[in-house]
């Protein structure tokens, strides 16, 4: 079976060089193997001080400029997805060759803590499986035990953030667009009460999506008064 033509150490120094040129990514880390013939599995994690917005902003860079290297190099996509894998990368228009990676991205501990809980087995913690599994390209595993990062003011409305987030996921601009602009009538008119903005192109997408950031910012800055 032929193997791709990268490997994990080229795109894992790739990544270092990047995550050294950021301000508002706390921790930046693999979790499990990192398998390029698969998928790699990452946590993605903000600096409690960071405005979301800035922070996405910066991490849609990162896998904007792996994905021009691997595209420039060697002729191939960077995809990155949150979950249902084979149904993502479906959709996402996945080669052979592309580099697939799995993306938990969150803004506090307590965002890992209500997603992770429902799926842990019996005698699991999530303290134990990120101090034993998590390697940090940027960051340290304590930092997500840093009592900053363990304010409980945590909206739920992040979690729409993180698992409505297209952007970097190789979809046509038609298909990005009309899949943003359902997900924001969601979220803007049902959660918020607010008027849905409606994205023409890719660049309208990702303007709405830093705007939507900086809403739920706010909410939250409220509710931790």
């Amino acid at each position: 079976m032929k193997k791709k033509p990268y490997t994990w150490e080229e795109i894992r120094e790739f990544l270092r060089k990047e995550l050294g040129k950021t301000k508002h990514i706390m921790t930046f880390g693999t979790i499990g193997s990192c398998n390029v013939e698969r998928d790699i599995d990452t946590i993605i994690t903000k600096k409690p001080k960071s405005k979301s917005s800035l922070f996405y902003e910066e991490m849609h860079g990162i896998f904007d400029n792996l994905n021009y290297h691997l595209n420039k190099k060697y002729g191939v996509q960077c995809i990155r997805f949150y979950q249902c894998e084979p149904e993502f990368l479906t959709l996402s228009n996945f080669q052979k060759n592309d580099l697939a990676i799995h993306a938990l991205v969150y803004t506090s501990y307590k965002q890992i803590r209500e997603d992770w809980e429902r799926s842990l087995l019996p005698g699991e913690n999530i303290k134990g499986i990120l101090e034993k599994n998590y390697n940090c390209l940027l960051g340290s595993v304590k930092d997500l035990f840093s009592k900053d990062f363990q304010d409980d003011s945590y909206s739920s409305m992040f979690y729409y953030i993180q698992v409505y987030d297209r952007i970097n996921s190789n979809y046509s601009e038609k298909f990005l667009v009309e899949i943003m602009n359902f997900y924001y009538d969601f979220v803007f008119t049902k959660r918020l009460g607010l008027k849905a903005p409606i994205a023409k192109n890719k660049k309208d997408v990702r303007k709405y999506f830093y705007q939507l950031c900086d809403i739920v910012d706010k909410l939250n800055a409220k509710k931790s008064k």
